[in-house]
């Protein structure tokens, strides 16, 4: 990894309950809820979470109507989403869960219609963003869309979110870069100031539409 946390990291932050301290929100995020009340219901489209946690959002996609797959580093956190996916999930529609690096990720080209990031994306810096983007358009359809929520703040280990870092590493891969919206990230133990930002993928590269 040329990241500044490994997948032992993780593994140990949520062996030794760090995530309460600092990531953890233990229900469905806000903003989320609000995104996918916005789209209507999913019905039956895929959605995909990358760094799920302990599955609370990937669990909220379900909810919505899409078959949601939640992706983690850490296999850890995956134990506890699967825990509670079993108990929080609606009934036959709980979310799929698997340990994958966003930088490789082991779907097929246009496997997804959304693709969600709450957090994940603002610990990457260099190459691995340009990597992030580049699976992402791969992942999902024309049409389809990323919506994203990263730190404002450039404080370790956050690297924040800039429309013109967007348009850097995401335009090139066909992505048409929405507004950046402010508002706070909440966790169950503080708050971040951070961006929304809905990335939608075109046909075509360098953000043209066929």
């Amino acid at each position: 990894m040329t990241t500044p946390t490994t997948a032992l990291d993780w593994n140990r932050s949520y062996r030794n309950g760090d995530h309460h301290t600092y990531w953890e929100l233990s229900h469905p995020s806000a903003e989320l809820v609000g995104f996918l009340a916005a789209r209507g219901p999913g019905a039956g489209r895929t959605a995909l979470d990358i760094g799920c946690g302990t599955g609370w959002d990937a669990i909220a996609l379900a909810g919505a109507g899409y078959r949601a797959t939640g992706i983690d580093l850490s296999e850890e956190a995956l134990t506890l989403a699967r825990a509670r996916a079993a108990e929080e999930a609606p009934e036959g529609a709980s979310p799929a869960f698997r340990q994958a690096d966003v930088r490789d990720l082991p779907f097929p080209d246009g496997t997804f219609d959304v693709v969600v990031d709450r957090g994940c994306f603002h610990h990457l810096g260099g190459e691995d963003r340009a990597m992030y983007a580049g699976e992402t358009a791969r992942v999902l359809r024309p049409g389809g869309c990323l919506y994203l929520r990263g730190s404002r703040v450039d404080s370790f280990p956050f690297k924040p979110l800039t429309a013109q870092g967007l348009a850097d590493e995401f335009v090139r891969f066909g992505f048409v870069v929405g507004p950046l919206l402010p508002f706070h990230l909440q966790t169950d133990a503080m708050s971040l100031p951070a961006y929304a930002c809905v990335l939608t993928r075109t046909t075509t590269s360098d953000g043209a539409n066929a």
